[in-house]
């Protein structure tokens, strides 16, 4: 067997399969030769258990004859002399450096790497991508930005979890948002795979979940939306928006992106093509229904809450709403609220649980359950009517 030489790997040509010329000067190094390439080799048997191992040690051109010669005598004296698995070594030291300089990502490098995979990976809807950027970019970014993303540990999620609190912020989606961002950086091996330091933090509810309409706020409202109308101070589109929430308890998102095509007067329903539960179809009331009839139809635009855009939907009401909730007294509450609201009206007229999860286009009943206390005191009041008469006629009360 010849001396392993550039001339002869020159002078080596591709076959129909790859093949490998060897070192007559240490024992398993060579070259495989590939239809497009020529890499060195070096193959051994593992000192532990004897299996026969094959290791990359260059493509030739990128590394010369002689300095892959010099490697494989590396390997033949680990393997020989050490009794140590060169393979192994190299794939430890591998993975220790990838590890090392993951390690020393900012969480402003891992956020890029987290936005450019996670998102489609997760499917996020558009308007969840929205609202994810936002957090990231208002709250969470401006905090832990600088931070190596190995340093970051639970002392700091806590103060994070503090500072929201003191500004009156989004806790808990901002706080379920950056424990979804840590648990793929374990997976991703970019922190230890049981260091996620959102663990075991608590995630407060957000503090206006539970706000709802009285009946007084909702004549106020309904008498602001109409004032506001008439003097023209908002799009007649947004002002029918908040209507339609208030008297369907859609999503905002829906009802922004509804289209012509989904409004079904015959059968009074809406039949969306896509929602965050995916197809739906929403029941419309007489005061739904009027909502719609009084929306203006433009022939080149689908949707029926027209935006600034030729085209276009209405992309946003947030600036419109907190004019209006000013003027009708109600400050604290928000787009969504007008949703929470509309569950607690149809409890209050009689609607189960059951009919309202349906109404809502909730998947589980679950998630219904939120308004269950609604329910009790709705029954409360009705066993309260019907006790009257136990006290007029029970001689036992004083």
């Amino acid at each position: 067997m010849p001396q392993l030489t550039k001339a002869w790997i020159d002078k080596s040509e591709p076959k129909a399969k790859d093949y490998i010329i060897w070192d007559d000067i240490v024992k398993g190094f060579g070259c495989r030769i590939y239809s497009t390439k020529k890499t060195f080799i070096y193959r051994y048997r593992s000192p532990q258990d004897k299996r026969i191992i094959s290791i990359k040690i260059g493509v030739y051109g990128s590394v010369t004859v002689e300095e892959a010669r010099t490697q494989a005598k590396k390997f033949a004296h680990s393997v020989q002399i050490e009794k140590v698995d060169p393979k192994e070594t190299k794939e430890i030291k591998e993975k220790t450096e990838t590890l090392n300089a993951r390690q020393s990502l900012s969480f402003e490098e891992f956020l890029t790497i987290f936005l450019q995979k996670y998102p489609k990976q997760a499917k996020w809807e558009a308007s969840t991508a929205k609202n994810h950027s936002y957090n990231i970019k208002r709250h969470i970014f401006p905090f832990f930005g600088k931070k190596f993303i190995f340093d970051i540990k639970r002392k700091d999620i806590l103060e994070f979890s503090d500072m929201l609190h003191s500004k009156e912020m989004k806790n808990k989606k901002c706080l379920d948002l950056l424990s979804t961002i840590f648990k793929q950086a374990a997976l991703w091996e970019y922190i230890p795979r049981h260091g996620n330091p959102c663990d075991s933090v608590h995630k407060d509810a957000d503090r206006h979940m539970d706000r709802f309409l009285t009946d007084e706020e909702l004549v106020r409202l309904e008498k602001t939306l109409l004032e506001t109308e008439t003097a023209n101070k908002v799009s007649p589109y947004t002002v029918n928006v908040f209507r339609l929430l208030i008297y369907t308890g859609c999503r905002k998102g829906e009802v922004l992106s509804l289209k012509w095509e989904e409004v079904d007067f015959d059968d009074c329903c809406l039949r969306l093509s896509k929602s965050k539960t995916g197809k739906r179809t929403i029941p419309l009331n007489k005061s739904a229904v009027s909502v719609l009839h009084n929306v203006q139809k433009h022939a080149e635009n689908p949707y029926v809450f027209c935006g600034n855009k030729p085209g276009n939907h209405l992309e946003d009401a947030q600036a419109a709403w907190l004019s209006i909730r000013k003027k009708a007294g109600i400050p604290d509450f928000r787009i969504h609220d007008l949703r929470h609201s509309f569950a607690s009206f149809m409890i209050k007229n009689g609607v189960s649980l059951f009919e309202l999860s349906k109404l809502l286009g909730h998947k589980n009943i679950t998630t219904t359950m939120r308004y269950a206390h609604l329910a009790d005191r709705e029954l409360v009041s009705i066993t309260n009517k019907g006790g009257k008469m136990f006290e007029t006629n029970n001689k036992y009360f004083a």
